[in-house]
């Protein structure tokens, strides 16, 4: 505003924050309770969040199946926000509760749910006779886990890294340290240690005299050679998987490529997450049979998780606020004459 008032030699006030603020409250305020289109081919996707202050928020966001753009991604203009609720902890029989409410302000049927398997959520959606799809993203890191958590090498090898990082965070190989692992969700994303460790083979690899203390250094990770191969291997296809998956949802023919990518799966435990995968993609569709294409991640609502907390970093300890408004204004088109229509009719009041 200061830019523009030097520009054009104005004078215009610009807004505190406190009116941006409010401009995005109004905003949150006006998308989740406009009225919603009836339809029979509703999907919802929802979560709780992680605990803010004394309370959990749940959050439902919904989307028609006529209107999912089989060619990329969702984004928040595809989603419509359906319920945003606060409590100090939510039962299944306390979010079946809720759910009946969005279907009645759907005015059709939902066709099913994408979520995690929380216990609750499993429990209302299963009282609803709604199917569940589970989301693709934890399914896959909830194998991982299955897989590596308990794996005598696997275990060995992160100690080791841990180890390393350790000895020389301060130290003169500190350009050569390890990923920082992730004590939460670490099988989400091993990604990290997994190009780490093919960088570092690549260079003990290489013949000559230059990087001697580097390659000195490093030189035990060799001893995990094959692990790191694997783990390579295995987030190229989860990568493969995910981006077909996320990009043109979960079909007979997605399927099919998808068990295409995981012949490359030879070792024991590569067999293992083959068997899984398979196992989830077959379920997933014939539990839905009528369904053509399946949508079959959450990402977009673990996102706006995300961008919320972004807004709340200065102060975390908070606890959730009307600022929770902001997950519903995510979605909104941002349309000038709907902006004006949203600020003028929404009041604090209703806030």
């Amino acid at each position: 505003m200061i830019i523009i008032n030097m520009y054009l030699q104005i004078s215009t006030k610009a807004p505190t924050h406190s009116t941006i603020l409010l401009w995005i409250k109004k905003y949150g305020y006006y998308e989740l309770s406009r009225p919603k289109f009836s339809a029979e081919d509703w999907i919802v996707m929802l979560d709780e969040s992680v605990q803010f202050g004394q309370n959990k928020l749940l959050v439902v966001y919904g989307l028609r199946q006529c209107n999912i753009d089989f060619t990329r991604p969702l984004n928040y203009r595809n989603l419509s926000p359906l319920l945003l609720k606060s409590r100090s902890s939510w039962s299944g029989q306390y979010i079946k509760e809720m759910l009946e409410d969005v279907q009645e302000d759907i005015g059709g049927n939902i066709i099913y749910a994408v979520a995690d398997h929380g216990n609750s959520i499993k429990k209302a959606l299963k009282l609803m006779k709604i199917p569940l799809v589970y989301d693709l993203t934890h399914r896959i890191a909830l194998s991982l886990e299955h897989i590596y958590r308990e794996d005598p090498e696997f275990k060995e090898y992160t100690e080791e890294l841990t180890y390393l990082r350790r000895s020389q965070v301060l130290g003169k190989m500190s350009h050569v340290l390890p990923p920082l692992q992730r004590a939460k969700s670490r099988f989400m994303n091993l990604r990290p240690i997994s190009d780490w460790g093919m960088a570092v083979l690549n260079l003990v690899d290489q013949p000559g005299e230059s990087f001697q203390d580097e390659k000195q250094y490093l030189s035990l990770v060799k001893n995990y050679r094959s692990l790191i191969v694997e783990l390579a291997l295995i987030n190229r296809m989860i990568n493969n998987i995910q981006f077909m998956l996320k990009t043109k949802e979960l079909s007979k023919q997605t399927a099919q490529k998808t068990k295409e990518i995981l012949n490359q799966c030879q070792t024991k435990r590569l067999k293992d997450f083959k068997c899984v995968i398979n196992e989830y993609i077959e379920q997933t569709l014939e539990a839905l049979p009528d369904v053509d294409r399946v949508l079959c991640s959450s990402d977009i609502l673990e996102s706006s998780f995300g961008k919320y907390k972004n807004f709340l970093q200065d102060n975390p300890m908070v606890g959730i606020t009307n600022l929770c408004l902001s997950i519903s204004a995510f979605t909104g088109s941002l349309v000038s004459d709907e902006l004006k229509y949203a600020f003028e009719n929404t009041s604090v009041r209703n806030i």
